[in-house]
């Protein structure tokens, strides 16, 4: 009976273990879904709330060291510059911040023992990326094997717990997204370069596809096909282009769009203001009702030719083509109710003015040099054709469509 006793007794044992593991995990998850903060630290630029644990309150002295993060990246600057210029002025490293500063028993392994105040490219990156910085609560990136395995793992970013505005934001949304999109773009800085060039990241051979490469010969600057240049030149062709006349014809093509753009504004408002037509509202119910009358008749018919097969007056042949011909026209009505019922929802003011698509160019309108917060904001990239022409792929052309 001994010899039984202590087998089964550890199997209840690790059952139970297992089960409060698996309870505590259900706890914490609720949490992590209901936007509260559950982690031993704050994120850098955060303070645990004195008054609730699960909530953070900003603090100011390392939250303007993020705001000067952002800043200098956006202008250009590398991450390798941002750094250098961290570790200059003497500001602490997040990890030795936490202890040194606020006395918290910090430890994070992958910092270098021998240099724990520097500052590193990594968490540059690191803040760069995380969207607690605009507000959003996001937990649950890593996770521990289990309650045996003590190893912790990262988990996909789809299984994140992330939850939007449960805090005071320290950047905004708008440049925290400018930032994202500017860290998906391959940028390099020159040797011996702090900054990097207007148009790095953003110029594409429009033939074989691949990044410009740039060169300075005397006083005067081109760009040329990184195939061609590196590679091979029977892959490719020159594809050059000269830097001041790309930034020149950059610079008027994004002014006469934000003209033509603050124009659709004014047309916009005008039509606001104008009266709308009585019989116009009407249209789209009176559609869609004939619409639904259709797709009922189309049903009958379906079922009609059904009993017609089961009853022997038509081959199983003809009712093969004549349900896939109904089956089509049931479809296409269903699509047209669709866009029929979405119309009758539209608000009768029609486009908004205001819309923050619009508004967004009315601050530029007066723009008298091209910069890289500028291409950042506007321009998703730029194809250089053969004989200097160029073809410049816009960013806001979704917001423009629909206005």
């Amino acid at each position: 009976m001994r010899s039984i006793a202590v087998p089964i007794q550890g199997v209840l044992n690790e059952n139970h273990c297992a089960e409060t593991s698996e309870k505590v995990r259900q706890v914490f998850d609720m949490k992590r879904q209901n936007g509260e903060h559950i982690g031993s630290f704050a994120a850098y630029g955060y303070l645990k709330d004195p008054c609730d644990k699960n909530a953070l309150v900003i603090d100011g002295e390392a939250a303007a060291v993020v705001r000067d993060i952002f800043r200098m990246f956006l202008d250009g600057m590398s991450k390798n510059a941002i750094v250098r210029d961290l570790n200059s002025r003497g500001i602490l490293s997040p990890s030795a911040y936490k202890r040194r500063r606020l006395g918290l028993k910090y430890q994070n392994p992958r910092v270098d023992p021998a240099r724990p105040s520097l500052w590193c490219a990594m968490s540059v990156t690191s803040i760069l990326k995380n969207r607690m910085y605009c507000g959003d609560m996001v937990q649950g990136r890593y996770r521990m094997k289990s309650y045996k395995v003590h190893i912790q793992e990262t988990v996909p970013e789809d299984e994140w717990y992330i939850v939007e505005h449960t805090h005071e934001a320290i950047i905004d949304r708008g440049t925290f997204e400018k930032a994202q999109r500017l860290l998906k773009r391959n940028t390099r800085t020159g040797p011996g370069q702090n900054r990097l060039y207007l148009f790095s990241g953003f110029l594409k051979c429009a033939d074989c596809g691949r990044a410009m490469t740039r060169s300075r010969v005397g006083n005067v600057v081109y760009y040329y096909c990184r195939t061609y240049k590196n590679q091979s030149k029977a892959a490719c062709t020159k594809h050059t282009i000269r830097h001041d006349r790309l930034e020149t014809a950059v610079l008027f093509a994004i002014r006469q769009q934000i003209y033509l753009t603050v124009d659709c504004a004014k047309i916009i408002e005008q039509i606001d203001r104008a009266p709308l037509a009585k019989s116009r509202p009407g249209k789209p119910a009176d559609a869609a009702g004939q619409t639904e009358r259709e797709l009922a008749r189309i049903t009958r018919y379906k079922q009609a030719i059904y009993q017609d097969w089961k009853d022997g007056e038509i081959s199983h042949s003809d009712y093969r083509h004549m349900k896939e011909d109904y089956d089509r026209q049931s479809h296409e009505l269903k699509r047209l109710l669709e866009t029929l019922r979405s119309e009758q929802e539209r608000p009768e003011g029609g486009a908004d003015a205001e819309h923050p698509f619009l508004a967004s160019f009315r601050r530029l309108q007066n723009i008298d040099r091209l910069t890289r917060d500028l291409l950042i904001e506007l321009v998703d990239h730029i194809e250089i054709h053969e004989k200097g022409r160029i073809r410049i792929v816009f960013r806001f052309a979704d917001g423009l469509r629909p206005a």
